[in-house]
């Protein structure tokens, strides 16, 4: 594999973040593909833009394409999901490391993606290690959600990047995990 730089997404870098958001999306895949990991939902060009200027985008790319990116976004950010709706209801009840979660400084990490001819490569951590970098003296803590059903992002948060699972949420009759980790200060994950 050649050379792979993490950095911030710039909006050369969008399209390439739209296609490999297409190609693992959940209405996409079969049901074997599924099994690899799949993304939740789906975001627009414009949208892509927005939280690429909110806490922002970061790609991993070689120097001929993008083969990951991982989002990061406020929580007041206007993300019009009401899964993300829901799962910030339950900041008051649920608990990291003894504390309410509304009791943090708390940003939204995801969605990831890697493209599937480069996973298991040590993608995820670089990315994750890159983002943590951006939040670094802004946050506490960063919260993910992952669907249940998704095992294989499941068992990479938390086995992979040690994450840990404090509470799940349903929404429509999908049940999500909440998983969150902690933000050095300073930059140094």
């Amino acid at each position: 594999m050649r050379k792979v730089k993490f950095m911030r997404a710039t909006p050369r870098d969008f399209p390439a973040i739209l296609k490999l958001q297409s190609a693992n999306y959940i209405g996409n895949l079969s049901v074997e593909e599924r099994a690899e990991g799949f993304l939740s939902a789906e975001f627009t060009y414009e949208q892509i833009a927005e939280m690429a200027g909110d806490i922002g985008i970061v790609v991993a790319s070689d120097s001929q394409s993008a083969l990951g990116y991982l989002c990061g976004f406020r929580c007041d950010f206007n993300h019009q999901s009401p899964v993300i709706a829901k799962m910030l209801d339950t900041f008051d009840s649920v608990q990291y490391d003894g504390k309410s979660l509304s009791s943090y400084k708390v940003f939204i990490y995801g969605p990831v993606c890697i493209d599937r001819a480069h996973r298991g490569r040590g993608l995820l951590r670089g990315l994750y290690d890159a983002l943590k970098k951006e939040v670094a003296g802004q946050f506490d803590v960063g919260v993910a959600f992952v669907a249940r059903s998704n095992s294989h992002s499941l068992r990479a948060h938390v086995t992979g990047l040690g994450m840990a699972e404090v509470g799940e949420f349903k929404v429509k009759g999908n049940v999500y995990a909440i998983l969150a980790f902690s933000i050095p200060f300073g930059g140094k994950p």
